[in-house]
């Protein structure tokens, strides 16, 4: 369907979507640092990480629930110009943000000595892997305070302090991982020679690096909450008492989101436990493709952020119309980034696997499966951009369906099929995967046309609580 463009409001839409898709490539590059330095270790240190990295996810996506579920009453209430309410919503999120943090935590460094021999690892990395979770779990309560307040920060339109952020917990990571994953040893660089100290932690040491850069960014995010001049900047001495109506809508808004996250999580344990069964070259290459091919969805996650933030903001102002001509807008710019981003991912293929191991068979059988996700990756981004603006209207029902419909009707269904019936190997996995890509880009197309997500607005006014 044609869309007549607005410049103004195509600017808008850059303004916010920009910063918002650095900071996704700036994040990505936390996993690329760990994945290429740990993949020179070899197959063993990738594979350990590999078998881990289904559960980070559903840890995430766990703690993004409540960044959705405030972030989006925040947009609104900005939207509407009421400050004390915007104020009234952060205080809110810390206090939920600190109590969802901190139980997350404890319940995962519970069963962190179990975690990985329930996912599947080989006996051989299965003390690389204990390590890399049980470290990463402790950075958990200030994982759940920057995906709140990174939310937060974008639906008020500030898409450029994430961004900042990010970037220097990247460098820190950066550097952190040349002291702690090698050992000392010498490095020539321009004709000169020098000593490099390193801890030789190996994958105890990525996980270590990521967790102090995490946690790092979390830490500044209270700082900024705190001590930034803003009409939004909170003080101790204010009230956090619960208020029921803001919680309410926050757990109205954010339970779908988590059921959502829990379900493609789960798909992804799921997949994970069958890649470990094709042996540790499959999964070190699955692992090795799916951190490559992330590059190439990050355009359509920035965009959605802004997609989010302007669809809330127009609703709050009573702009029903903007906010679906942003909404329409969003989806046809992240279906043009997006497939870019594929034909990247294809031509490129090789050179990406390339970055994260030294292993010929790996490089081999991850170019492979790049290639045959890039033909699925326009409606991808399509999905994503346009679920985040149905979320912007307080729709995160549907966002749900879709996720139970694709990766538990169809991808865990199919997969299994492509294995064990039609006797494929790492690729059914991914053939799996393409099929639920494509059928979520048209769920979510028909959805957004339809322009039911609209209705769900009244659930983000304090007066219609």
């Amino acid at each position: 369907m044609a869309l007549k463009i607005d410049q103004s409001r195509l600017s808008r839409l850059l303004v916010l979507a920009l910063p918002a898709i650095a900071e996704q490539f700036l994040m990505t590059m936390v996993s690329y640092v760990d994945t290429a330095m740990v993949g020179s270790l070899g197959a063993g240190a990738t594979a350990a990480i590999a078998v881990t990295a289904s559960s980070t996810w559903l840890i995430g996506g766990i703690l993004s629930a409540a960044g959705v579920g405030f972030s989006v009453q925040v947009a609104y209430a900005v939207g509407g110009g009421d400050a004390p309410q915007v104020k009234t919503i952060i205080r809110q999120a810390l206090l939920l943000a600190l109590i969802i943090g901190l139980t997350v935590m404890t319940i995962c460094l519970s069963i962190s000595h179990q975690l990985p021999v329930w996912l599947g690892a080989a006996e051989e990395i299965l003390a690389d892997a204990r390590s890399y979770i049980r470290i990463y779990m402790m950075a958990i309560p200030f994982n759940c305070i920057n995906g709140t307040f990174s939310a937060i920060l974008r639906c008020m339109g500030d898409t450029k302090t994430p961004m900042r952020l990010n970037t220097g917990s990247n460098l820190l990571n950066v550097c952190l991982n040349f002291l702690l994953i090698f050992p000392t040893r010498e490095i020539r660089v321009l004709g000169l020679t020098f000593t490099m100290p390193g801890a030789g932690l190996g994958v105890t040491g990525a996980a270590i690096a990521s967790a102090i850069s995490m946690a790092s960014v979390g830490f500044i995010l209270l700082l900024i909450i705190f001590r930034r001049k803003s009409p939004y900047r909170i003080s101790l001495r204010e009230s956090y008492r619960p208020d029921k109506a803001v919680i309410g809508r926050a757990v109205k808004l954010g339970i779908p989101v988590l059921m959502e996250r829990v379900l493609m999580s789960g798909g992804q344990v799921f997949m994970t436990r069958m890649v470990s069964g094709l042996g540790t070259v499959a999964l070190a290459a699955n692992h090795v493709a799916v951190t490559a091919e992330g590059i190439s969805y990050m355009p359509a996650f920035g965009v959605s952020f802004a997609a989010t933030t302007l669809v809330g903001q127009s609703l709050g102002a009573k702009d029903r119309e903007a906010a679906s001509y942003y909404g329409k807008l969003a989806g046809w710019t992240g279906l043009l980034m997006s497939t870019f981003m594929g034909a990247v991912l294809f031509i490129f293929s090789t050179p990406l696997s390339t970055l994260f191991s030294t292993d010929p068979a790996v490089i081999a059988l991850s170019a492979r499966m790049l290639r045959l996700v890039a033909f699925a990756e326009p409606m991808f981004g399509v999905s994503i951009v346009l679920s985040g603006a149905v979320r912007g209207a307080g729709d995160t029902r549907y966002p749900l369906f879709v996720s139970l419909a694709c990766m538990i009707g169809l991808r865990c269904v199919l997969a299994p099929i492509f294995i064990f019936v039609l006797h494929m190997d790492l690729a059914a996995v991914w053939l799996a995967m393409d099929i639920d890509l494509i059928a979520r880009g048209i769920l979510c197309i028909i959805r957004f046309y339809s322009g039911k997500y609209l209705k769900y607005a009244k659930n983000l006014s304090a007066e219609e609580s």
